[in-house]
């Protein structure tokens, strides 16, 4: 009788602890999730500049990016004026217009915007103008802030 008591208590304790395994649990780790949110430019077809600050501001139907601290002799910013803030193609002119605190403006070429939703637009930017010694900026900006 011990024996059958022993192989019963046996058998109840290996049960109990493999059924409580701690590999339930799905513990796997999300990769993370990269975007490439942000405002990058090229001036004449040349290196690719990325904003540092970048933002829509709602009130003025703008785009407003710079690179580098205000005020030195390296600082870039770009401004982008829209007629509206739907996404579409708006051509350059007619309240829609591209240009640099250098000098350049654009005189010719389209804003796309892509999106603008959840606080967030994409879309981007090809111009023809003059100033600055700059004959060509184009642009992409994607989930950038709007406030």
């Amino acid at each position: 009788m011990k024996t059958k008591l022993f192989s019963l208590a046996l058998l109840l304790f290996s049960i109990v602890f493999s059924s409580c395994s701690n590999d339930d649990e799905n513990n796997a780790v999300a990769p993370p999730v990269t975007t490439n949110a942000g405002f990058t430019w090229s001036e004449n077809g040349g290196a690719v500049i990325t904003a540092d600050v970048v933002y829509f501001e709602s009130a003025y139907n703008t785009i407003k990016a710079s690179k580098g601290t205000q005020g030195a002799a390296d600082f870039k910013f770009v401004e982008i004026n829209l007629a509206a803030a739907t996404p579409a193609t708006y051509a350059i002119g007619s309240g829609n217009a591209v240009g640099t605190l250098a000098g350049y403006g654009a005189t010719a070429g389209n804003i796309v915007l892509t999106s603008n939703a959840s606080g967030k637009m994409s879309g981007t930017v090809t111009s023809t103008g003059s100033g600055a010694s700059t004959t060509k900026l184009d642009a992409t900006f994607t989930d950038i802030e709007v406030r």
